[in-house]
């Protein structure tokens, strides 16, 4: 019995090692064919990852798998597109060099879904249980995943563009040496010479503006610094040149594109070709085309593309625009032109004021009425009495598709009791006059900023309603007197009516261009003050996105950008009816401000974050002292802070490279702390943190990491979002904030009544 037991177990042993010498074999022929196609699929993964829009074809996904009846119509479109996404991007990565079939079928499948979009009345829920429910997406989704769709095409269409054309390798400048800087500096300096040295002084004052055009003096401290010993050198280009570091051949590269494309603009006048018409700038133009190279590719720059679109980080975003200047700048036309859309994609409006009508009009000066008492030479006779002026305020807007405009319309009604004295006479009349003035004021980058007032008399009436001389004791002589002055009196009339209009006119043209500077200087006092600050402590500059007038609103649109920043690129929530003001802001303004801390890697105490905190933004209160400190933070070196604006929330994410609380040390984590829109127990709207703290990445000591930032974000802080001057202010009782929306990276907020 034993032996059979033994010999049961040999055959079954001999069974398991049949089996599972099949299915070894089995494994090594999968592992065979893999190796045959494995190389294309590797490929495929790859591009998918680099290349692939992940953020938008997660939305495209939701929506294709979502199981509600409306989205029925938007599931073969959602479909198709995402098949075509898939192709495109395995040609990007595999053949961009030929053109593209499927971007085509893109583009069709995009105007189909803008069809849907604009007859899309849905909107999405706001259930508690959202996560739940299936998916019905709202407008402003839908036209976000449009945008970002539109996005992709053009610069893919860019993309296959440059691909395709022979560019600059960075190869050629590897064979440069110090005598190559030598000449370039040499040149440079003939430029600079033959720009500030001529004999007339109007040339020489050309030449100075050239030279700061062109930057011939930058360019000369540069070369000096290049020229000067590296003791350590990193990165050398090749034995041939063991002292120029690559970074400086790359930046001397950048500079030779930029200044080219400068010396070679094609909005330069005949005059100014004629004075740039000189062998020293030829000379320095021949060497410079040398120095040219096209210092990144554009698949590489697709990868940070998509990077950023799913990340939004300030790494991302410094990344892909630094990327994007070094194209802009190339030699090439074509590189050129895909930085150029880049910029164009990524730079709409981050920043947006929408003021009404009825807001402006609301807090205009009440009518006013005055008595006062005159005295004026009309006709070269004495006149003196007194006048009642009723005067009454409206703010009309002047709709314009590019510029805010907005007109003070002043309604002037004038009555005048006056007397006056000629020889022997008296003289007593009653004047009406309606007066209407308009004074433009335009709000511009650098404030508001007015033109003279016109003004103009729609009604003027003048009567003689009493007369007396001296001859009235004497009826017949009196009667002769009176006959001659009244004669006198209404051949004069004409012209007594236009010295009389055109006094009226110069005094409210006056008085309204003095009473609106008055008002508008402190405001434009603070707005230098706030751009002063933004400038010096950020970087920042404003300029004008597609702002526009209506009829009844102002919408001001402005892109806030500082160097290696990008604007906003999503469509920015619709403004609500009901609304008095509404503003509106990106969510790349903030990530770009924190860019400006450069917290990549830096290192302190969470005390020491915030009075840096408090300094650059004037905000002595966030650096007051709290618990904790004086715990020791290491940001991460790759987006380290990042804000997001999406789905009803603000998400603060922070990259920790290491954190040391107490005796130990936690590294290498992210801390997300959300806050929503909710109201305080006095019912003013305020932010406060949403639920519990999410910890990435950090397994161990859970517990003791979310005491600590439960504290460092403790859940009782509320941020307020009605401003100050709304409570404080008597003129906006009636307002205050409200219709708060957190969507596709915008936060909006709006002016409202407090009903």
């Amino acid at each position: 019995m034993a032996s059979s037991l033994a010999l049961d177990n040999n055959e079954n042993d001999a069974k398991y090692a049949g089996g599972f010498l099949c299915a070894a074999l089995f494994a090594f022929a999968l592992l065979c064919m893999v190796s045959v196609l494995g190389q294309d699929f590797e490929l495929k993964a790859k591009a998918t990852r680099d290349f692939y829009p992940q953020a938008l074809a997660l939305q495209l996904r939701q929506i294709a798998d979502s199981s509600a009846d409306e989205v029925q119509p938007l599931r073969e479109t959602c479909i198709a597109i995402l098949d075509n996404l898939n192709k495109i991007v395995v040609h990007l990565e595999h053949n961009p060099t030929e053109p593209c079939p499927e971007l085509q079928r893109l583009e069709q499948a995009v105007e189909t879904w803008d069809t849907f979009q604009k007859s899309w009345t849905v909107k999405a829920s706001v259930n508690s249980d959202r996560d739940k429910l299936p998916c019905i997406p709202s407008a402003t989704a839908l036209e976000e995943i449009s945008l970002a769709l539109q996005r992709r095409i053009h610069i893919w269409q860019s993309l296959l563009k440059a691909e395709s054309v022979d560019a600059s390798p960075l190869t050629t400048l590897y064979d440069k040496t110090l005598s190559d800087i030598d000449r370039l500096k040499e040149r440079t300096l003939a430029v600079e010479q033959y720009f500030t040295q001529p004999k007339r002084a109007a040339d020489r004052q050309m030449g100075q503006t050239w030279c700061n055009y062109l930057e011939t003096q930058s360019w000369l401290t540069e070369l000096e610094a290049s020229q000067q010993p590296v003791a350590q050198p990193i990165r050398r280009v090749s034995l041939s040149a063991p002292s120029i570091p690559v970074e400086v051949l790359k930046t001397l590269s950048h500079r030779a594109n930029t200044t080219l494309q400068r010396l070679e603009s094609s909005t330069l006048t005949n005059e100014q070709r004629a004075f740039l018409n000189h062998p020293a700038v030829s000379t320095w133009k021949e060497e410079l085309q040398l120095w040219t190279a096209d210092l990144v590719t554009p698949l590489s720059v697709l990868r940070l593309l998509e990077r950023y679109e799913a990340t939004s980080g300030t790494s991302d975003m410094k990344a892909l625009a630094q990327f994007a200047d070094l194209l802009s700048d190339s030699k090439t036309t074509e590189y050129r032109q895909l930085g150029e859309d880049i910029h164009r994609q990524y730079g709409m409006s981050n920043a947006r004021f929408f003021i009404s009508n009825a807001l402006l009009n609301n807090h205009l000066p009440p009518a006013e009425k005055e008595i006062a008492s005159f005295r004026d030479v009309i006709q070269d006779q004495p006149t003196f009495g007194r006048r009642q002026t009723e005067t009454e305020f409206v703010v009309s807007f002047i709709a314009h598709p590019t510029r805010l405009l907005t007109s003070l319309d002043v309604q002037v009604d004038l009555a005048t009791y006056s007397r006056s004295d000629a020889f022997a006479t008296q003289l007593f009349s009653v004047g009406k006059a309606s007066v209407v003035a308009s004074k433009m004021i335009e709000l511009t980058e650098r404030g508001l900023i007015t033109e003279p007032c016109q003004a103009r008399i729609v009604d003027h009436r003048m009567r003689l309603t009493k007369l007396k001389t001296e001859f009235d004791d004497s009826p017949l002589i009196s009667r002769m007197v009176r006959n001659v002055v009244v004669n006198q009196y209404e051949s004069r009339k004409p012209d007594t009516r236009a010295e009389i209009q055109r006094k009226i006119i110069r005094q409210v043209r006056g008085q309204v261009d003095r009473e609106v500077e008055r008002r508008l200087q402190p405001i434009n006092e603070k707005i230098k003050d706030l751009l002063q600050y933004v400038d010096k402590e950020f970087g920042l500059q404003v300029a004008n996105r597609n702002s526009q007038t209506e009829d009844d609103w102002l919408l001001s649109a402005w892109g806030i950008r500082s160097n290696n920043a990008l604007l906003g690129h999503t469509p920015a929530p619709a403004t609500l009816p009901g609304s008095f003001a509404d503003v509106k802001i990106h969510e790349s303004l903030l990530n770009m401000l924190i860019g400006r801390f450069e917290f990549e890697g830096k290192r302190g105490s969470v005390g020491e974050f915030k009075e840096l905190l408090a300094e650059k933004l004037r905000q002595p209160s966030i650096a007051a002292p709290e618990e904790n400190d004086d715990v020791e933070v290491t940001f991460a070196p790759y987006n380290p802070v990042v804000v997001r604006f999406q789905d009803g929330r603000i998400e603060l994410t922070i990259a920790i490279a290491a954190l040391r609380l107490g005796r130990q040390t936690h590294r290498d984590f992210q801390v997300i702390v959300r806050y929503k829109p909710a109201y305080d127990s006095e019912g003013k709207l305020v932010l406060k943190r949403d639920s519990y703290i999410s910890l990435i990445n950090a397994p161990r000591a859970q517990f003791v990491l979310r005491a600590a930032f439960g504290k460092i974000f403790p859940e009782s802080r509320l941020f307020p979002l009605v401003p100050k001057m709304l409570e404080d202010e008597p003129q906006f009782d009636y307002l205050t904030t409200g219709y708060c929306r957190i969507e596709k990276g915008w936060f909006a907020l709006a002016l409202v009544e407090k009903d």
